[in-house]
């Protein structure tokens, strides 16, 4: 699998979007986003920040741990 290129939560959010998962901003405290699943209601938190180099890869991994494909979100990012 390939790596994860360096990427705003802006790129990734707008990325995981693109693989059909749902984005809701201003939910909960803080500078966060939510990022659900909407076949089994799976979700993940993504705090916004031009660097995620700190959670980006557990980020993506939670993702594809639901079924997605790390290819089709770095396609997209």
């Amino acid at each position: 699998m390939g790596e994860i290129p360096p990427c705003s939560s802006k790129k990734l959010l707008k990325a995981f979007a693109g693989i059909g998962l749902e984005i809701k901003e201003n939910c909960g405290k803080g500078s966060h986003a939510k990022v659900i699943d909407p076949k089994t209601g799976h979700s993940t938190t993504v705090p916004y920040s031009k660097d995620l180099s700190y959670v980006r890869e557990k980020i993506v991994k939670t993702v594809v741990n639901w079924g997605y494909k790390k290819k089709d979100i770095i396609e997209k990012i």
